[in-house]
């Protein structure tokens, strides 16, 4: 009889099925040719159901980088976001959202260049994108689109203006991301588009996929506000994640890793709004990313505030361990490594309490020293006051005493081993 097991240890997940069963795999078709075309997710900003703090309070987005809100909805005009990519690439792919639309999104046309200063794109470098190899396309409501595949050799962390043209009123995604908005009309071919301002904007490209000549695998970042890089400079991509994606490329260890970011401001492990928690959202924005190998998880700082604030909403350390552990037998299941990282200290922060205070301290006992994940980044021991360890050191944060500044998320980065990713990028799973 075929057999199967799974074997967890530190840093891999190994799958072994019998020959048996392999054998009859290869007879229905579902063991693919060798030399099919990879695809690797690059880069990633996960659309949510509901606004984020950030998109209620313009007074926050404006501390956040001094980008003004745009309109709810676009109407005739065309918006630009600046994405880079982890790892280099043969082809290039968009992945445009529609997931949480209640009405189908027109898209009268998509155009991606090389991203120049402000908002502009290089000279030359402009490439149409096509959908079903139309210039345009419909995104039916609550999904999202796949672009077709371009041509295009660019090299690991280059920059990409994504520009999409909104001819006709749409409610504009919930997750917000600093993005160039037009004045009125399709600006998508233009090299400086006309009255274009940069705006804390719904975000309509979720996900860039590239075919790359050296990535194999896509590490995910699965968390919060912290994780999304919050409060680091606009579109200088400087938060932890974005830090780890430039060390695992300049790497010759580890270049055959890309990398996705999936963080969220104000998530929850627990509980939604703003968004979906992160058990819910597990399967769309870690598992469906293409060639996801590794998921390193930063949640719970807001389950234990939001505790504080929201009575009704609270949880215990042990819930939240809980949940870890769901995600862990989650990821495990689909043969990914999964990499736990402490919560960083909160002190003085909007939500700081005492009892709030002693979770975190179990929570991250818990991580440490349990041998629960594959591997463990200790983000507390990076920020915290060695006098005051409660509180991040006052050079790393950005004000609020919660989320790290440039430099703090640089010393976040730094305290990330790259050994936990090993060499070659290949899959944990392998079948003998």
């Amino acid at each position: 009889m075929p057999s199967r097991s799974l074997i967890v240890g530190p840093l891999h997940v190994r799958r072994t099925v019998s020959s048996v069963a392999i054998a009859a795999l290869v007879l229905s078709g579902t063991v693919k040719a060798a030399d099919q075309e990879l695809w690797i997710g690059a880069w990633g900003f996960p659309s949510t159901s509901a606004p984020s703090p950030v998109a209620a309070n313009s007074s926050t987005a404006r501390v956040a980088g001094g980008e003004p809100l745009a309109p709810p909805n676009f109407d005739n005009v065309t918006v630009r976001q600046i994405v880079r990519i982890s790892a280099a690439a043969t082809r290039v792919r968009i992945r445009i959202s529609n997931e949480f639309g209640e009405r189908p999104m027109r898209l009268g046309s998509v155009h991606v260049a090389l991203a120049g200063p402000e908002g502009a794109s290089l000279p030359g470098s402009d490439h149409v994108v096509t959908f079903s190899g139309a210039s345009n396309t419909i995104v039916p409501a609550g999904a999202p689109v796949l672009s077709d595949p371009l041509d295009w050799m660019i090299p690991a962390l280059s920059q990409l203006a994504v520009s999409v043209y909104l001819p006709e009123a749409t409610t504009a995604p919930a997750h917000r991301l600093p993005s160039y908005v037009s004045s009125i009309g399709d600006f998508t071919a233009a090299e400086r588009m006309s009255g274009a301002q940069l705006q804390r904007a719904g975000a309509l490209v979720s996900e860039i996929d590239i075919v790359s000549p050296v990535a194999r695998r896509a590490v995910v970042t699965l968390g919060d506000s912290i994780t999304e890089g919050f409060g680091s400079t606009p579109n200088a991509f400087k938060g932890w994640a974005d830090n780890l994606a430039q060390s695992l490329a300049g790497n010759p260890a580890t270049r055959a890793w890309s990398l996705v970011d999936a963080g969220i401001n104000s998530n929850r492990l627990l509980h939604d709004n703003p968004g979906a928690n992160a058990l819910a959202r597990f399967d769309r924005d870690v598992l469906s990313v293409p060639a996801v190998g590794t998921v390193i998880v930063l949640e719970g700082i807001n389950d234990i505030g939001y505790s504080h604030m929201r009575p009704e909403e609270a949880v215990t350390a042990d819930d939240i361990i809980a949940a870890y552990k769901q995600l862990i037998a989650r990821a495990h299941a689909h043969c990914l490594s999964i990499i736990g990282a402490t919560l960083t200290p909160f002190e003085d922060s909007h939500y700081f309490d005492a009892h709030g205070e002693q979770m975190r301290q179990a929570v991250n006992a818990w991580i440490r020293g349990s041998n629960a994940f594959d591997g463990v980044i200790d983000f507390d021991a990076a920020l915290r006051d060695p006098g005051h360890p409660e509180s991040v050191i006052t050079t790393l944060q950005r004000g609020d005493h919660l989320h790290p500044n440039d430099a703090g998320y640089s010393k976040m980065a730094a305290a990330i081993d790259l050994k936990l990713f090993g060499q070659s990028g290949e899959s944990k799973c392998t079948i003998h």
